[in-house]
């Protein structure tokens, strides 16, 4: 079994896509080093913490045993391993004593990055947002904070004591590390140095150009996402579709882009987070858990100043929208100019070669629609 295995809980939006792009995409130099981060796929550790938290094998279909897959192959590893995402935050106390008992006997250190709450919960929205929630930002702030609101993208998943608390009954605080996301302003770079810190990596051999942030929209690509959600129909609906195209292809591949103005919450939201930011704090402050960076990175209300999606005139709604549509004509454009590409090149092969050939083409055509 593995010596160490370090799972890192999220917190969601906490440059948690960063982190785990940077270290999935490096998996081999850590290796080298003896360290593990196990799996086929990121997502197989997305499917993981569904298990954990309780999917039973009918709702996780051939996704079914990610948990134990990745329990096993850590058992056949003699150094250091990680377990990485953000929905391991919602565990309860049992399903967080059960997950760390199925990896005895090797020493579970929890690790925990959190962030200011003000600075936080414009990109909890927007996540929202890209996916199965219709509500504006406003809404969103009220029923989050009034605990009226469940899932990845609630307060339940964001309050930092609940899930230390929950977590600190399967795990001692001496083997917790809370790494603090600096805020605005900070050196560029300083989250991957307290994140190398927290699990003791060497990144000397690292690719560090293949990583990415989750980037957030702007208040007025936000602001139209809004308007389009309440049309998705169809196959737009299912979870999976709707993750593909509009979370990924829609609102990172076509709003994203834009480089929209940033934006914060209310006045009287920030208030509110702030608070409950500082009392995060000194909880915290109270466990005898490591901090890796500073606890007053909590205390950060450095939002940015401009206009709330909720107050985004619709001349410039329209404007984005006409920008997007142009953005999305040239994309079927070039899918549909490879298409037929294709087709001629199925139709020359099946002249000239035998059906085996003609059926690699057509494979080709299948995966360049994406079918």
């Amino acid at each position: 079994m593995a010596r160490t295995v370090y799972l890192h809980i999220g917190l969601p939006k906490t440059g948690t896509t960063f982190l785990q792009t940077t270290m999935w995409e490096n998996r081999r130099a850590l290796r080298r080093q003896r360290f593990l981060y196990p799996g086929t796929s990121r997502m197989d550790h997305y499917h993981a913490s569904q298990e954990v938290r309780g999917a039973s094998p009918a709702r996780m279909g051939r996704n079914a045993g990610a948990w134990n897959k990745l329990v096993a192959k850590l058992a056949a590893w003699d150094g250091d391993g990680l377990v990485s995402h953000e929905f391991f935050s919602m565990a309860t106390p049992e399903q967080a004593k059960a997950a760390v008992a199925a990896l005895a006997p090797a020493e579970v250190r929890l690790v925990v990055t959190v962030r200011s709450y003000v600075l936080q919960f414009p990109a909890v929205w927007q996540e929202a947002l890209k996916m199965n929630s219709d509500l504006g930002f406003d809404e969103f702030m009220d029923r989050a904070l009034a605990g009226k609101l469940r899932g990845g993208w609630s307060w339940e998943s964001q309050d930092i004591p609940r899930v230390l608390g929950n977590w600190m009954e399967a795990v001692p605080a001496d083997r917790i590390t809370v790494v603090t996301v600096p805020p605005p302003g900070a050196p560029r770079g300083l989250l991957w140095e307290r994140w190398k810190d927290a699990i003791g990596i060497d990144d000397s051999a690292f690719d560090l150009d293949v990583s990415y942030a989750n980037e957030s929209l702007g208040a007025a690509q936000a602001a139209l996402l809004m308007r389009v959600k309440p049309h998705l129909s169809g196959p737009l609906e299912a979870g999976g579709v709707r993750h593909r195209w509009v979370r990924k292809y829609f609102g990172h591949e076509v709003l994203v882009p834009q480089r929209g103005e940033r934006f914060g919450p209310r006045p009287h939201h920030v208030a509110e987070l702030a608070s409950r930011s500082a009392a995060a704090r000194d909880w915290v402050q109270q466990q005898e858990v490591r901090v890796v960076g500073d606890l007053d990175d909590l205390l950060s209300t450095a939002a940015p100043d401009g206009t709330h999606p909720g107050d985004v005139p619709d001349s410039e709604i329209v404007d984005v929208a006409a920008r997007a549509i142009e953005q999305m004509i040239r994309d079927v454009r070039d899918l549909t100019a490879e298409r037929d590409r294709l087709r001629a090149e199925l139709r020359r092969k099946a002249r000239h070669q035998p059906v085996g050939g003609a059926r690699a083409v057509a494979r080709r055509l299948k995966r360049a629609l994406g079918k």
